[in-house]
């Protein structure tokens, strides 16, 4: 007989002592078990909270970025007009930044311990499992992205920073409405409040400012929103929920096929003198500061979109309307009107009534709305 089939009698000690084992065994895996509900239950209560604290971070990281890439996208395009007025190889320069962020990404994950190629793994279905639907993606959007970017920065060739903006902000409304077709999105009534507030605060800034400019670069700005909420919603509506690798390798084939593609259109306008460059009058050091924060803007919009909601990223974008304008007023001796105040009023509590977690408040969800 072997030792593994000796049994001790039913009534002995020793089988009183293993009954009593196998008892606090299973007590000790209920405790656990529970324990672990009330753990998962406290994570998950603490997601809402900690959702708001990131799209608190992207909002004012869009705002301050958009604000200071804007400026210094200004600030070349005058420096010599004469000599330098090229917005299609300003588009094509600064997107060509965002080839650095999936390399800067395996860097960060190879310090983790993490090695190349399960990186690589873990991001390549980000383009659709296939060389003809990768192509096909990034094509779709560096058409929107082109769209959007190139009219914008055309647009400053015509009118001020601040009326570029303020028509640039209008695409938080058309973002809602296509998220509520596209991506499902549940019909609050304070957000379509909020869009209304957006656009009257637009107006009341703008009539501030008494839009004096061309009809060219009214459309032009109006042309970049357009295409700017296109983008965004498409990009969450194809790509989904994407990981941080994921955006970052789908930013840097977006930048290598814009190094190819958008160099042919760019050379083309310079070469039939439809834009104007010079090398030696060319601001290096400005465009410089311009690629890198466009390419801190552009990651904070793909990431943004990817992690949180397209109109969080325009509600950062409306956040930094009256930013510009409050440095108008520092920088350029203009005065603050009863419009300008009225208008960042409306804007503030857009923003307020777009990223405020509904689903906490108790009364919003017996009313319905969160």
């Amino acid at each position: 007989m072997g030792v593994g089939n000796i049994k001790a009698p039913p009534n002995s000690p020793v089988a009183e002592a293993g009954a009593l084992l196998e008892m606090g065994m299973k007590s000790d895996n209920y405790s656990l078990h529970v324990k672990s509900k009330d753990e998962k239950k406290e994570e998950e209560e603490g997601l809402p909270r900690r959702k708001l604290l990131l799209s608190l971070i992207v909002i004012f990281g869009v705002a301050i970025a958009w604000i200071a890439s804007t400026r210094f996208s200004k600030a070349a395009l005058i420096v010599d007009p004469r000599k330098f007025n090229a917005p299609y190889f300003m588009l094509w320069w600064n997107t060509n930044w965002m080839i650095t962020c999936f390399p800067v990404f395996l860097l960060y994950n190879r310090i983790r311990g993490t090695k190349p190629k399960e990186s690589l793994d873990e991001s390549l279905p980000v383009l659709g499992g296939s060389l003809q639907s990768g192509i096909g993606r990034v094509a779709l959007f560096l058409f929107l992205w082109s769209g959007a970017n190139y009219s914008y920065l055309k647009a400053l060739a015509y009118v001020s920073a601040s009326v570029a903006t303020s028509i640039q902000a209008c695409n938080v409304s058309l973002v809602w409405l296509m998220a509520l077709f596209l991506l499902g999105d549940r019909f609050v009534p304070p957000k379509l409040f909020a869009v209304f507030l957006a656009i009257g605060g637009v107006v009341l800034i703008s009539l501030d400012k008494e839009i004096r400019a061309s009809w060219v670069g009214i459309l032009l700005s109006t042309l970049s929103p357009i295409f700017a909420a296109v983008y965004k919603v498409m990009f969450k509506w194809i790509l989904g929920d994407a990981t941080l690798g994921q955006v970052s390798l789908f930013m840097t084939c977006l930048g290598l096929m814009n190094l190819v593609v958008n160099a042919i259109p760019a050379l083309f306008l310079i070469v039939f003198e439809v834009e104007q460059l010079q090398i030696e009058a060319v601001p290096w050091v400005v465009l410089v500061g311009a690629g890198l924060l466009g390419l801190l803007f552009n990651f904070l919009i793909n990431f943004g979109i990817a992690l949180l909601h397209p109109l969080v990223i325009s509600v950062g974008m409306l956040v930094g309307l009256p930013c510009n304008t409050v440095i108008d007023i520092l920088f350029s001796s203009v005065s603050p009107t009863t419009f300008f105040i009225s208008g960042s009023a409306c804007v503030f509590l857009s923003f307020i009534l777009v990223i405020f977690p509904y689903s906490l408040v108790p009364i919003c969800k017996k009313l319905g709305i969160a």
